[in-house]
């Protein structure tokens, strides 16, 4: 038995766990922070902000636990049966020691098991991450309360087992950070109530849970660097509390987490914010920013960058690992040019059902290629299939080349090459599209919405940036048909890009249009060129290379 286990002693009732209770014995599942204050003021109100910048439900004359809210999907009765908002006022009474903020917790802990033992129709009272996360704020509350109010040990004994009962419950574990918020939770309610068998599976399943979510490079593979971001503090956090009672992942686990924490500076782009990447928003990283060139196949990602002599920045999506998190984004870029976003992704939206989310997931929210009539899905066995990957990463001193393929389609195929040039400002897309039916197909490019559209015609089309800058989107070759710009609309939903949680732009779309011809290799070929002082010209492509030539210097490059 491990050593977490010291602290059992023998006693005449199991219900007496309270008292014995310590600040180590658990894990706070927030730290006070600029929100909390107005968060737990809000609740001392019966006003309900289930998570910062959500908007509030009236709790004042019925505590609503079905209450919801259109905008914010799921995401909203989620956090409300987290009592997330609970471990706010117990945070606000820690800091202003005054027993009316822990009196209110408990006010809304009892109504929530009140409403809980009616068992209403109600799918978030038993989900993973709110059971998880409510364990966490009982406890929290219960460690607070000792001493303080009259606890009925027997009844919180009882609940605290029913949400054990169910964490243990492998139907309702998938590897995912879902997962872990489970296993942490093991943890600790095994540390509180004295019961090995909660631990050592909390214990074991987050070990197989990492290797599961981790890649060889330390990324994350939740398609997501805000998910890379919260699941490796989970598990900083978690080994922090194992090694207050004697207790560690282990050395490999924790050379794995040391690695990790190299990914957000080197993804993150030039102004130290998150790349809205999958479903992550564009939060500051609040560390260095580090630039440096990044592939990982097995999350399909690669970032393409330097900082000097203008900073330059490049993302490519393409394949993936799992399907948590992921939208149909592969052979996607993202570009930044010298303090502009050039090109940009449509970020998450929400998690809810809202037409808007769909079309954020969905291949025409990206700058990537595809079927009008034809769509690909997602399927988890990627991981082992690779029918979408990232196939080829190459760098040299005068250029960089990474190449995507998607295979998931019933009839056809895509593949991206994606050539950078380094000392120039200048992107090439070699794009290729095989089908055994007589198909379209579209090259999209989602603007920032920032930019402005400056002149366009068949085969080109200049921006301007927000600081005046122009970029120039040129096609080589004849197989280009038609060439669109895609203006904002809600019906069916078009060229928007999330700005915050629930909130979407307006923008604009370059999409040019290709009838397949088996005649020709490459659908598109493509020069986005990012300074109008250049002269950027493809003199020849064979199967073997292309010769470019930039201001009159030629560049041979290998594909």
């Amino acid at each position: 038995m491990p050593n977490i286990f010291k602290r059992i002693v023998n006693k005449k009732s199991k219900y007496n766990f309270i008292d014995d209770i310590e600040e180590h014995d658990f894990i706070k599942l927030l730290k006070y922070d600029k929100r909390t204050d107005k968060i737990a003021e809000s609740a001392m109100k019966d006003l309900i902000i289930p998570f910062p910048n959500f908007e509030e439900t009236n709790f004042s004359k019925k505590h609503n636990w079905n209450a919801e809210n259109e905008k914010y999907g799921k995401s909203y009765q989620l956090y409300i049966h987290s009592l997330r908002f609970v471990s706010s006022l117990l945070l606000q009474y820690e800091k202003k020691d005054d027993i009316k903020y822990l009196k209110k917790a408990e006010e809304f802990i009892e109504s929530w098991i009140k409403f809980m033992n009616s068992k209403p129709k109600n799918e978030m009272i038993w989900y993973d991450h709110p059971v998880a996360n409510r364990v966490q704020n009982i406890i929290h509350f219960l460690y607070l309360a000792k001493g303080k109010l009259n606890i009925n040990e027997e009844k919180y004994y009882k609940v605290l087992r029913q949400h054990g009962e169910f964490l243990m419950d492998d139907s309702h574990y998938n590897f995912n950070n879902h997962a872990l918020m489970m296993d942490r939770s093991l943890m600790i309610l095994g540390n509180i109530l004295r019961d090995y068998d909660l631990f050592s599976t909390g214990y074991r399943r987050s070990i197989e849970t990492f290797w599961y979510s981790f890649s060889s490079r330390g990324s994350h593979l939740e398609n997501s660097p805000d998910y890379h971001r919260m699941v490796l503090l989970m598990y900083i956090e978690i080994e922090k509390y194992l090694k207050k009672h004697d207790q560690s992942f282990g050395e490999t686990i924790n050379h794995y987490m040391e690695l990790a924490m190299q990914f957000l500076p080197i993804i993150s782009r030039p102004d130290k914010r998150m790349p809205a990447l999958g479903d992550s928003g564009n939060s500051a990283l609040g560390r260095v920013k580090k630039y440096k060139k990044f592939s990982d196949d097995e999350l399909g990602l690669t970032i393409i960058q330097r900082e000097q002599p203008k900073t330059f920045y490049a993302s490519f999506i393409s394949g993936y690992s799992s399907i948590t998190h992921k939208h149909r984004d592969d052979l996607s870029l993202t570009l930044y040019y010298a303090g502009d976003d050039i090109l940009v992704d449509s970020g998450k939206f929400n998690y809810g059902k809202d037409i808007r989310r769909r079309y954020m997931m969905s291949p025409q929210a990206h700058s990537t290629l595809f079927f009008p009539n034809d769509d690909y899905k997602l399927d988890k066995e990627n991981r082992f299939t690779r029918k979408v990957k990232t196939s080829k990463y190459f760098e040299s001193n005068s250029y960089t080349l990474v190449k995507g393929e998607n295979n998931s389609f019933e009839h056809s195929s895509l593949s991206r090459t994606l050539i950078a040039l380094e000392k120039y400002p200048v992107v090439i897309l070699l794009d290729e599209v095989q089908s055994s039916n007589n198909e379209t197909v579209y090259q999209n490019f989602n603007l920032s919405p920032k930019s402005q559209i400056d002149y366009y015609e068949r085969d080109s089309a200049v921006i301007k940036t927000k600081s005046g800058k122009t970029v120039t989107f040129t096609q080589l070759g004849t197989i280009v048909e038609k060439f669109d710009i895609e203006p904002s609309q809600t019906e069916p939903v078009q060229s928007i890009i999330t700005s915050g949680y629930g909130k979407a732009v307006e923008t604009k779309q370059l999409r040019f249009e290709a009838a397949i011809d088996h005649n020709e290799k490459y659908a598109f070929k493509t020069i986005i060129n990012m300074d109008d002082s250049l002269n950027v010209q493809i003199k020849e492509v064979t199967d073997n290379g292309i010769l470019v030539s930039v201001n009159s210097e030629e560049i041979f490059i290998n594909i």
